[in-house]
């Protein structure tokens, strides 16, 4: 009898390929902090910072140098009126409990970003929402003077934060996230913190998996501590 369809493995070739990532940059009057935006998975840079910041930058991010990437693989939404652009960092199977495409390429876009505009040695805050905060500890071990990431409504993978890396870990979440329950979010970020990481979780009341301006509030004060 014929093998059905259905019996052939899912196998995987490396190649070797070019990706653009498209970035926002708004440099600072002065180069005392860089501070890198990561998007959630199906969305995009401009959109997190418009939802974070809908009246504009705040004075204290305002003179701060940003880097605001987009992730290098298109996942494009089907909306009533087109098709909305938005991006991931990387892609993990939940059926398979397998990463099918890795962060490492986000991660080396990030870095030759960085490098473009010589912020190798600036000292770095990462703000990550959703997939995002994922990527973060994954990057930080690959730049040089991150002092802090802030996952936004984000898990943490005790894997991903070797003792190696020296920096804060801020958390931030909503009370009615839907896809992400503030319970074990908060455990997560306990798990982290008993790694030896210093840090706090923040709650913010009503806010399902999104951002706000409340969160922007939250990650203006992080930027306020490493200026002051």
């Amino acid at each position: 009898m014929n093998a059905s369809p259905r019996d052939l493995q899912i196998e995987s070739l490396n190649i070797s390929t070019t990706l653009p990532m498209t970035y926002r940059h708004k440099p600072g009057s002065d180069r005392n902090l860089l501070i890198l935006f990561l998007h959630g998975y199906a969305d995009h840079g401009g959109s997190l910072i418009r939802r974070l910041f809908p009246d504009g930058w705040p004075l204290m991010i305002e003179n701060t140098s940003a880097l605001i990437p987009n992730g290098p693989f298109p996942v494009p939404v089907k909306t009533e009126t087109g098709w909305r652009e938005s991006y991931a960092w990387y892609f993990y199977s939940e059926k398979e409990a397998k990463m099918m495409i890795t962060p490492e390429t986000a991660a080396r876009g990030c870095e030759d970003l960085i490098s473009k505009f010589g912020y190798d040695e600036t000292p770095k805050l990462i703000v990550g929402f959703s997939q995002g905060g994922y990527l973060a500890p994954y990057l930080a071990q690959k730049l040089k003077n991150v002092k802090e990431i802030v996952g936004i409504s984000t898990g943490f993978r005790a894997d991903y934060y070797p003792k190696s890396l020296d920096l804060r870990v801020t958390a931030i979440h909503g009370a009615e996230d839907e896809i992400f329950a503030v319970a074990e979010a908060r455990q997560a970020h306990r798990r982290i913190l008993d790694l030896g990481f210093s840090g706090d979780f923040n709650e913010v009341p009503k806010l399902g998996h999104s951002v706000n301006a409340a969160v922007g509030k939250l990650v203006e004060d992080r930027t306020k501590h490493w200026l002051s």
